[in-house]
């Protein structure tokens, strides 16, 4: 787990740097939702970094006649010095892990905690036949249940499978018919959007990146971002008064509610007052009505981050694709009339020693006349990319009795194994066996 979660670093944070850098510059020019639509490249590219491409996996050779019996076979195994490298980087390797689940475990159960004191603490009163049912149904969020508590002073949204919509008992008293109604809708927006669901997502991201400095960051930008959607969809159609309205309403809220639990979604959500007076600025640069002008840039900008989020998607997949591309396996079929004088041994990758990997690797090369050999091209190789890099090298320095011929398109296969015990590897082609 460590393993691949430091493999990943790098392209996480080119990422986080690339969206945490554009983010605001793109909201002065872009909608508020596409913007915070952006952050789904995050889940994508990590995702797409750990799928093989299907390119890796070649298809393996199939000879009709098996010569196995005539082959002489050695094996490649690791040497002293990387078995006392594994000793080493095991004891490394463990303590790493250790103290990544230890911090892990710590903010679940920390988080989790609470949120379940939090929501104790609300002392939930179910609504029936709420006057805000209507105002629900209207809006697609007729299954989202009312409750109001007297320890919250703006709606919060709590909950997963069943989501439960808190209103304070004093709701009615603070805030007018239009800011009601204002503030409901932004709740439902954050409901009909499924946030509670990509914020769990966005949580677990953060608990195994914990120690990263920037998934910190990007996380309140995260929810920075998903509020200024949620104010974009309930003020898109309104006139100037109603965002009037609705800006006092959050002056009001950040002044009157105490800091949520920041696994809530709340109206109040990141309620300090910088943040507060940046979603009033925003509310303010909303337009009602674009020009051709502006509608053009907006699609040209629109087009050129989709371009470029695509260019960085295909990039982390290819980059996903590479890991351990240094350590490679082979195997290579040999011409009985054909015999090398000189063998280089190939050297265990050390990071597939680490991993306890086996595997072999099929070439294909010429046997000049004088020998030498050349034109070394790798044919097969399972698992793709692991001994590649590694047999190639070796097979290059390989030396053959010299004749009056060039010999082409020899096949030779290289098995490398951990130990004398280990299975023996699945036959990709007729092979020889290199050991020491």
């Amino acid at each position: 787990m460590i393993s691949a979660l430091v493999n990943s670093l790098l392209p996480l944070t080119v990422l986080l740097l690339l969206i945490l850098f554009i983010r605001q510059p793109l909201r002065k020019s872009i909608d508020a939702n596409t913007v915070y639509a952006l952050w789904l490249i995050i889940p994508l590219s990590l995702i797409l970094y750990f799928l093989p491409l299907p390119w890796q996996y070649l298809s393996e050779l199939s000879v009709g006649h098996s010569q196995n019996d005539l082959i002489q076979r050695y094996l490649v195994s690791p040497s002293q010095s990387i078995h006392h490298e594994l000793t080493l980087d095991s004891l490394l390797s463990l303590s790493l892990s250790s103290t990544w689940a230890l911090g892990f475990t710590v903010l679940i159960s920390y988080w989790s905690l609470s949120q379940y004191n939090y929501r104790k603490a609300l002392k939930l009163e179910l609504l029936v036949n709420s006057k805000y049912q209507q105002q629900l149904d209207d809006s697609g969020a007729s299954n989202l249940a009312i409750a109001q508590s007297s320890h919250i002073h703006s709606p919060i949204l709590i909950g997963l499978f069943k989501q439960i919509l808190v209103i304070p008992e004093d709701f009615s008293a603070l805030y007018t018919p239009e800011q009601q109604e204002l503030i409901i809708s932004h709740e439902v927006c954050h409901y009909s959007q499924y946030h509670m669901w990509t914020n769990q997502l966005a949580l677990m991201l953060l608990a195994l990146f914990w120690f990263h400095p920037l998934a910190w960051r990007a996380y309140s930008a995260f929810r920075q971002d998903q509020e200024h959607s949620c104010d974009q969809v309930v003020l898109s159609r309104k006139h100037t008064q109603s965002r009037i309205q609705y800006c006092k309403a959050l002056v009001l809220a950040a002044e009157t509610s105490p800091p949520n639990a920041f696994t809530l979604l709340s109206f109040n959500q990141n309620g300090e007052q910088h943040f507060m007076f940046n979603r009033i600025k925003q509310i303010k640069q909303m337009s009602k009505g674009l020009s051709a002008k502006s509608t053009v840039t907006k699609v040209a900008k629109l087009s050129l981050v989709t371009l470029v989020s695509s260019s960085l998607l295909a990039g982390v997949s290819y980059a996903g694709s590479q890991i351990n591309q240094e350590q490679k396996t082979a195997k290579v079929y040999k011409d009985k009339s054909v015999h090398p004088t000189h063998r280089i041994e190939p050297k265990y990758p050390i990071e597939a020693a680490k991993a306890g990997t086996e595997g072999s690797v099929v070439l294909s090369f010429d046997v000049e006349a004088d020998g030498s050999v050349s034109n070394v091209e790798v044919v097969n190789a399972k698992p793709a990319y692991t001994f590649d890099k590694s047999a190639k090298t070796a097979l290059e320095q390989w030396r053959y009795k010299a004749s009056n011929k060039t010999h082409k398109n020899l096949l030779v296969q290289l098995d490398f194994v951990m130990s004398d015990k280990s299975a023996k590897p699945v036959s990709l082609i007729e092979r020889i066996k290199v050991s020491h």
